[in-house]
């Protein structure tokens, strides 16, 4: 054990160095009380109150400062019970009481072993709370993501819905939602197998958060299906973006060992109602409804109470699949 004594009466300081190596510990006695990085290698340091330059809690708070995490034995002398007390609140681990006959330098060895074993457990204490936090941590993101794909689960999108539906009635601002699903999924696992499957599923969730805005949720619903959920957003802009998104991934090149897939999607789209869709079931059960609505009228199309988009690019998307088909 390294051990460093900073007291101004040098007789002092060397009587407790003397004590403490005859323990077989390492002890460096010193009368400066100017605090320096070399302290950090030191298991502890036996602090002495009364000095001309700096007090000890004068160094204490140079010790916190500079970050220096040395546990400190504070020595006062006889009737400063009062100055201990009040260095253990500064951070200081422990305090011996200085007498006159000097008897206290045989309680030392007693004091630092105690203060040794207390520090250790102390520790391990410590870093197994910061195991369990982050194990915590990990267990509450695990919940909360798809393992797939690696954005939100169904559990967390269903409870960030309701969420937001609180603070749609509170500030009385609009929300929206849609209900996205992958046009003939089933066909694509049975013509590239599973494996490229999975890649689509994996891209199609990175390009949804790519072209989402960063105060959106994207979450994976089930199988092939996914949410978006827009905060503060009305239903013609949400819908604008569900579109975009339906673009994108119709114009984007999904590839599989050397294989082009191309991919296209149906989207429903509905808005947060006060009184009709109020709640987290019922507001996915409108998004499920347009979407089918969609599936209905030919898919790779977005559809929502307020209309059905359809145009020549959808005709063409169409016409893409049905040749990979």
């Amino acid at each position: 054990m390294r051990i460093l004594v900073i007291d101004d009466n040098a007789h002092h300081s060397e009587l407790a160095a003397r004590r403490l190596m005859q323990e077989g510990w390492e002890v460096f006695a010193s009368d400066k009380p100017d605090v320096d990085s070399s302290w950090k290698d030191y298991d502890f340091i036996l602090l002495d109150y009364s000095m001309p330059k700096r007090t000890g809690l004068d160094v204490l708070k140079a010790l916190k400062e500079q970050d220096v995490n040395v546990p400190v034995i504070f020595l006062t002398g006889h009737g400063n019970e009062i100055i201990a007390s009040e260095a253990i609140k500064q951070g200081a681990f422990d305090y011996v009481v200085k007498d006159t006959q000097l008897l206290y330098l045989e309680r030392l060895p007693n004091v630092l072993r105690e203060a040794k074993s207390k520090y250790e457990l102390i520790e391990t204490n410590r870093f197994l709370i910061q195991e369990l936090r982050r194990a915590n941590e990990r267990l509450q993101t695990e919940s909360y993501t798809d393992e797939m794909t690696g954005i939100h689960n169904y559990r967390f999108m269903r409870r960030q819905i309701e969420v937001e539906i609180q603070r749609a009635i509170r500030y009385e601002k609009p929300m929206s939602l849609c209900l996205i699903d992958i046009d003939h999924f089933k066909d694509i696992n049975d013509r590239f197998g599973h494996p490229a499957g999975d890649l689509v599923l994996k891209e199609l969730a990175r390009i949804l958060k790519d072209a989402t805005r960063t105060v959106d949720y994207v979450g994976r619903y089930a199988g092939d299906e996914f949410l978006i959920l827009f905060p503060n957003t009305e239903l013609g802009a949400a819908v604008r973006l569900a579109e975009r998104i339906r673009s994108m991934v119709a114009d984007h090149p999904f590839v599989s060992e050397g294989q082009t897939i191309h991919v296209s999607l149906c989207v429903g789209v509905t808005d947060f109602d006060p009184k009709k869709r109020n709640t987290s079931e019922s507001l996915i059960v409108a998004a499920d409804k347009c979407l089918y609505q969609a599936k209905k009228d030919g898919r790779n199309r977005v559809h929502s109470k307020l209309r059905l988009i359809s145009s020549e690019s959808n005709k063409r998307d169409a016409a893409a699949s049905a040749q990979q088909a």
